[in-house]
């Protein structure tokens, strides 16, 4: 089985075009209200794939000041329920971001690069969703170890396709010195820390794991008798809050994205797997 590890670390900074130079790094040019985020793709054995930068949208902005200050703000960006029409019966949540609803889901899509390697699109700050978004499975029979791992259920060519998955563990957030070498992560602040007399800077950060199984994605394309043009070409992630239907699943509402990445365009064989490490500082 082939896997690869994609290092995902974010560096917010406020942008609106994406530029690709000569040694394949994209950067972005518009300005998001977080600190920074970095994108670094590297193999099994630790080679750097693509070195990109992740962008907050609108939504995800606007979502973080009134989850941290509890307040509305005037302007209101749809949910994707309401944009995709899905998980729209059931349970009617009134509450705007209860405290349940937080960032925990992450879809995909081909709508993020042309044919070249070059040609990957600009993600604007206003966008609201993933262009041309593709469920990550189309099946009647989604194994019941891994059913609690996929959500946003409709219906596609008459099967079930899952549109977002469940980050695949729990996310944790770092507070590290910035002591050590090149790339590597620091040692821990412990507590105490008020009272440090050292002068290194501290980072802070969470850290996110998503997982691309290689039966995730096939399927869409095999339906569609494009099974060789399996492929991906953006990432992003999502918030919501779990929800009853009127049919008594539980799937997610007030789901709205919150931030958005596009690469080249990275094509999935048969045994090809993704484990993502994401991470967001927030200094």
């Amino acid at each position: 089985m082939e896997n690869k590890l994609v290092n995902l670390t974010e560096r917010y900074n406020m942008s609106d075009d994406l530029a690709i130079s000569g040694d394949g790094k994209v950067k972005l040019k518009h300005t998001s209200p977080y600190n920074r985020t970095q994108i670094i793709a590297k193999d099994d054995f630790g080679n750097v794939l693509f070195e990109t930068e992740n962008q907050v949208v609108l939504g995800g902005a606007l979502f973080t000041l009134e989850k941290v200050f509890g307040v509305a703000s005037p302007l209101k960006v749809d949910y994707l329920n309401e944009i995709m029409n899905i998980a729209n019966d059931g349970q009617n949540i009134t509450e705007i971001y209860p405290k349940d609803n937080v960032v925990c889901l992450f879809g995909i899509g081909i709508g993020g690069c042309g044919e070249s390697y070059k040609s990957v699109k600009d993600v604007k700050f206003t966008e609201r969703e993933i262009d041309e978004m593709i469920p990550f499975r189309v099946t009647d029979n989604l194994p019941s170890a891994i059913a609690d791992k996929y959500f946003f259920k409709t219906t596609y060519q008459g099967k079930p396709a899952y549109y977002l998955k469940k980050f695949e563990f729990d996310p944790q957030i770092k507070v590290l010195w910035k002591d050590a070498e090149g790339d590597e992560d620091g040692s821990e602040v412990q507590v105490g820390v008020h009272g440090t007399q050292r002068t290194e800077p501290i980072e802070t950060f969470i850290e996110i794991t998503l997982r691309i199984e290689k039966d995730d994605v096939r399927e869409y394309f095999d339906i569609n008798g494009e099974i060789e043009q399996t492929r991906i070409n953006s990432i992003a992630l999502f918030t919501g809050i779990p929800g009853t239907l009127a049919n008594g699943e539980t799937d997610y509402k007030q789901v709205k994205m919150f931030s958005k990445l596009n690469i080249p365009n990275e094509m999935l064989n048969v045994t090809k797997s993704f484990t993502v490490i994401y991470r967001i500082y927030a200094s």
